[in-house]
């Protein structure tokens, strides 16, 4: 890798800690088979003024789908069941879907299946603004089951009949129930055994022990001044908890997150351990979406169809793998919803480093912003979801809306 290119890395990720983008940051990046980078920047706690070490403890939020996926994926390829199989072969209780049409709640017409809940296509959904209301629910804390969760989840009705659309939610998190009804075991056990002590994962669990409590990184929230503080959470990562949340729970350092990554580098196989067979590796990184969305998602993940896969989290963790460029990075921040243009530049600058034309990676960057923007997974955008000067200039046709092909072509024109 270019060493002059990491060096500006350096600058850049510095300047980020020291304009307050940031508390800290870690930047990994590996390249050609060989870590090329791997330094750490900031504060893991602010107010105590203590640095944040490299091997500082994440949460990673919805950088935990990929792990999940590897988990089921795991008795896939055991012959547990088949990716189109229904969930209520094991669930019941999803036997029976509602969808909301108008006024009235209709029987899906589909059965939900392993592959749409990695892929989101099942019709559920995260309660935010401008979705329906859950009830029901328990509470969110430490002393609810994730069986229990995901009972009372299958009582609320879906946004759309399964298969038919796209839309980010709680697909993962039923994943995880699914994993504990076909394995016979509460899902971290079963991660523990068949995922993190296969991979050398020692870090990577659903809340952090005592003993490395003084590893874990501070939270914060941005002011809109601009200010970094504190921020709230719902339940201490740092008690042990019986909600294994799939699709957002775990907590992880980079170099856990690099074991994994290097896994899915490798096909499915880590310093002569395998994980996954090879082929079902190749299924991560294949479309499994239907081309009438105009998007594309893997198995967990964003593909872009030539090798490339990534994802992110809420608090600022994310990572991509372009194994045709034979690489991949993770970028670890602690802020919630971050917004802050430094990841942007690490991408950058990361490709930059290791020869690769701008635009590399494209078509992932491109999934990912659109879907981040496509609030009703219906695979386009309107003139409400973007700038309008943005929106003006990827309208080519004039229809008004903004399909992934469209994104897609500006980013290729910049290339």
């Amino acid at each position: 890798m270019n060493p002059d290119v990491l060096a500006k890395l350096d600058v850049a990720l510095e300047r980020a800690v020291q304009n307050h983008e940031v508390s800290g940051v870690i930047g990994l990046i590996h390249h050609n088979g060989q870590r090329g980078y791997f330094e750490a920047f900031g504060w893991q706690d602010i107010e105590a003024q203590q640095p944040l070490p490299r091997d500082a403890i994440f949460r990673l939020k919805s950088m935990s789908k990929p792990v999940i996926t590897v988990a089921a994926l795991v008795l896939f390829d055991n012959g547990k069941f088949a990716l189109d199989d229904p969930i209520s072969k094991h669930l019941p209780e999803w036997k029976e879907p509602k969808v909301s049409e108008g006024d009235q709640l209709v029987p899906a017409r589909n059965s939900i299946t392993p592959r749409m809940l990695m892929t989101h296509s099942s019709g559920l959904y995260y309660q935010l603004p401008g979705k329906p209301a859950f009830s029901g629910m328990p509470p969110r804390d430490e002393n609810t089951t994730l069986e229990a969760y995901s009972r009372a989840l299958a009582s609320q009705t879906l946004l759309f009949h399964p298969g038919e659309k796209y839309q980010y939610g709680t697909s993962i998190d039923v994943l995880g129930r699914y994993i504990e009804a076909v394995s016979g075991q509460p899902l971290d056990v079963f991660l523990r055994e068949r995922v993190f002590q296969p991979l050398g994962m020692t870090d990577t669990d659903f809340w952090v022990p005592e003993s490395k409590a003084d590893r874990l990184a501070q939270l914060y929230r941005q002011l809109p001044s601009g200010e970094l503080k504190p921020a709230f959470e719902r339940f201490s990562p740092t008690r042990p908890t019986k909600l294994f949340m799939g699709g957002g729970g775990l907590l992880s350092t980079a170099e856990d997150y690099e074991r994994f990554c290097l896994m899915l580098m490798n096909r499915g196989e880590l310093n002569g351990v395998r994980v996954l067979k090879p082929e079902t590796v190749d299924l991560m990184f294949q479309n499994h979406l239907p081309a009438s969305l105009g998007l594309k998602y893997g198995l967990g993940g964003a593909v872009d169809g030539e090798g490339g896969y990534s994802w992110g989290g809420a608090n600022g963790t994310q990572f991509w793998i372009d194994r045709k460029q034979k690489l991949f990075a993770i970028f670890m921040v602690q802020t919630q919803n971050y917004k802050a243009p430094t990841y942007g530049t690490f991408r950058s600058l990361v490709n930059e480093a290791a020869g690769i034309a701008s635009g590399g990676f494209g078509e992932s960057r491109a999934n990912r912003a659109f879907q981040d923007r496509d609030r009703n997974g219906d695979g386009k955008l309107s003139r409400d979801e973007l700038p309008n000067a943005v929106f003006d200039r990827l309208d080519e046709d004039q229809d008004g809306f903004v399909t992934q092909d469209e994104l897609k072509a500006l980013g290729r024109s910049r290339r």
